[in-house]
């Protein structure tokens, strides 16, 4: 089916990313402040639903998310098609920012505290795709082909750790945990609504399994070796 969804995404993240890198320092933090997503911009600037999305802080910033992006958005758009592939993405960037604007009511959040990035998208498609391609594979980040059910819970569980470290101090990181399990939320009902249910958690389950056992077999070939 192709991937013009996603190639898409990742040419606006990339093309707004070289653009920004023309401009200069205090241009580049007006255009977070304005087109960021925060508390007070999505009541001013509703629009921020969208640019906040494909604005990236640093290079590490952009790479983390269209790598996994290229990944997980192939394997959802040759299953699911290019309509559902970005309905799903754009459901979990928004679901994402709805999750934070609970840290923005707390106080967690300074309400005039942008957030930016594809992240919350990217968690969407993470969540569908570990479900309905569970066995294709992922060279990133671990330079070896990984299946994308395997990564997707191991994305999971690191994301779950974060937030628990840190959590209501969780801002300070600059990492929106909270907005990323909004977007894993949104692709995991895709996912369980085209695995079904049961098929759906046994495969968590063997991807759980296996997780668990990858450090002990690493320890025995260890010694043995």
């Amino acid at each position: 089916m192709g991937m013009r969804v996603t190639l898409g995404i990742i040419f606006l993240c990339v093309a707004v990313f070289i653009g920004m890198s023309f401009l200069s320092q205090d241009m580049n933090k007006q255009i977070v402040e304005r087109y960021g997503f925060s508390g007070q911009n999505l009541f001013s600037h509703p629009e921020v639903l969208i640019t906040s999305i494909f604005i990236h802080g640093d290079i590490d910033h952009l790479l983390s998310n269209i790598l996994v992006l290229f990944f997980f958005g192939a394997a959802v758009e040759s299953e699911l098609g290019s309509k559902k592939t970005l309905l799903i993405f754009l459901l979990g960037a928004w679901i994402g920012d709805i999750f934070s604007m609970s840290f923005y009511f707390l106080g967690v959040y300074p309400w005039t505290m942008p957030s930016i990035g594809a992240s919350a998208g990217v968690f969407a498609l993470i969540g569908t795709g570990m479900l309905v391609r569970p066995f294709d594979f992922s060279f990133y980040p671990y330079f070896m082909p990984v299946p994308l059910g395997l990564l997707g819970l191991i994305y999971a569980v690191y994301n779950a750790i974060g937030f628990a470290a840190e959590g209501f101090g969780a801002a300070a990181s600059n990492i929106s945990y909270i907005a990323h399990f909004g977007g894993l939320i949104v692709g995991l009902y895709f996912g369980f609504q085209r695995e079904g249910w049961q098929r759906g958690m046994k495969i968590i389950l063997v991807m759980f399994m296996i997780m668990i056992l990858i450090p002990y077999v690493w320890t025995t070939l260890g010694r043995i070796i």
